[in-house]
């Protein structure tokens, strides 16, 4: 089965695109050949994969897994499609088609798999002073032309993206959804919530930053404040070495923000105690074990 190879484009609204890049016989051989042994390479010695929450960078023999968003959708769709309807790439325009991945793939027994190399500016030769062979001497290459990444930025398949980077990932598609930060809106409703007595919701809401507001979006997304009592969350947060207050069974918010972070952090489970020395730490990853 041929495997077309097709652009995930960004248009001038911020919405993802395909279109599909033309190759004649020859080429297409070959690019097969290349991105199937891309996801060899991708693949070796990965053992096993952990859901991703924007917390960690995976182990050489892990692959990091979301569920496929909206927009990345695009992709198998259009390998399960007909190659023939999706829009041919502009090649005297090649360089403002706005780019952000290369991808081609296979639909086998109803299972679509999508091979996807990041794309950036660089690849774009003509943007760059770039000499071709001509015989004996070089010549300047004037065409539109591009190179080709030296490997995968993911797998999408099983309705799951698979892939190593998250920089590389994010490049690609809006992972908004897993990084976004709390509004001022949903702060205030976490500031409403029954297990906290905040004092003043409107300089709670003013002094919260980026960090701050994307740790209330995880403990809001994991009920935290529902699934555990105040009192339970007191007892295990002194076993950390960080003191909370709790009044008429509501947790007090602190009213500086060093405080208020340290409090985020353990209601996010990314401060605890190291079981050897007692000492207290904080940490970027909420991987399971």
């Amino acid at each position: 089965m041929t495997q077309n190879l097709f652009a995930a484009c960004r248009d001038s609204q911020g919405n993802l695109t395909a279109k599909r890049v033309r190759l004649d016989a020859a080429v297409q051989q070959q690019l097969e050949a290349n991105f199937a042994d891309q996801e060899d390479a991708f693949r070796a010695g990965v053992t096993n994969e952990v859901t991703f929450d924007g917390s960690w960078e995976p182990d050489e023999d892990e692959f990091l897994t979301i569920d496929v968003p909206g927009e990345a959708q695009i992709f198998a769709q259009t390998i399960a499609g007909n190659a023939l309807s999706v829009p041919d790439i502009n090649t005297a325009a090649f360089k403002n088609e706005g780019i952000k991945a290369l991808f081609t793939g296979v639909t086998l027994n109803g299972a679509t798999k999508v091979l996807v190399q990041r794309f950036t500016a660089q690849q774009v030769l003509e943007r760059r002073f770039t000499l071709l062979q001509h015989g004996n001497a070089f010549r300047r290459l004037t065409e539109a032309a591009f190179a080709l990444d030296n490997e995968l930025s993911c797998i999408i398949e099983d309705g799951k993206i698979k892939f190593k980077s998250q920089a590389k990932l994010r490049s690609i598609i809006n992972l908004q959804d897993i990084y976004r930060a709390a509004t001022d809106h949903e702060v205030q409703a976490f500031a409403g919530h029954a297990s906290l007595d905040v004092a003043d919701v409107a300089a709670f809401v003013a002094v919260t930053n980026q960090v701050s507001r994307k740790l209330i979006h995880a403990i809001s997304n994991n009920n935290t404040l529902t699934t555990y009592t105040p009192a339970a969350i007191q007892a295990a947060a002194g076993q950390t070495g960080l003191s909370i207050s709790v009044k008429n069974d509501k947790i007090i918010m602190p009213a500086a923000h060093a405080d208020i972070k340290a409090l985020l952090q353990f209601l996010n489970e990314s401060r605890y105690s190291g079981p050897l020395s007692g000492q207290p730490f904080v940490t970027n990853s909420r991987r399971h074990a």
